[in-house]
C-alpha cells in the first residue's frame, strides 16, 4: 500500500499551486516542486509556470492542483472562525489589535511584529549614532 502524505507535505516533482500571493507570483499560479529540504521545518523550492523560482516556501502556502479549491475553502473557513473568535474576545481583542499586531509574511514564513519592531529600533540606533 502506498504511503499517505499529509496535505501540506509534497514530494519532489509534484505539481502545486500557491495559496498566497508571493513576490512575482500571483495567488493560484501553478508550479513544480524541485527541492524538498529541512528536518524540523520542511521547506520547498518551487519553479512556477510564470518563470519565477521561489525557495524556502512553507507547505501551508502550497496546495496540490486537485486540492486547490478545497484548501482555499479551508483557509476561508479558518479566517472566518478567527474573526468570530476576535469578535468574541471583546475589548481584549481590540486592545491586542491596536497594540501593533503587524505580523508580516515573507515567502510563506510569518515574521512576528516583535522582531520587526526590534529591527526598526536597531536601525534607528545605528542611524542616530
Amino acid at each position: 500500500m502506498a504511503k499517505r502524505v499529509a496535505p501540506h507535505e509534497f514530494r519532489r516533482g509534484e505539481t502545486v499551486r500557491t495559496l498566497d500571493a508571493l513576490a512575482g507570483v500571483p495567488e493560484g499560479t501553478a508550479g513544480r516542486v524541485y527541492l524538498v529540504d529541512g528536518f524540523a521545518w520542511t521547506r520547498y523550492r518551487v519553479l512556477f509556470d510564470n518563470g519565477v523560482d521561489v525557495g524556502s516556501l512553507d507547505g501551508t502556502s502550497l496546495a496540490r492542483r486537485k486540492d486547490y479549491e478545497a484548501a482555499r475553502a479551508r483557509r476561508e473557513q479558518a479566517a472566518a472562525a478567527a474573526e468570530v473568535a476576535v469578535g468574541d474576545a471583546g475589548d481584549d481583542g481590540e486592545v491586542a489589535a491596536a497594540g501593533g499586531g503587524g505580523d508580516k509574511t515573507v515567502n510563506g514564513v510569518v515574521v512576528p511584529a516583535m522582531l520587526l519592531d526590534r529591527s526598526k529600533r536597531a536601525r534607528e540606533r545605528l542611524t542616530a549614532a
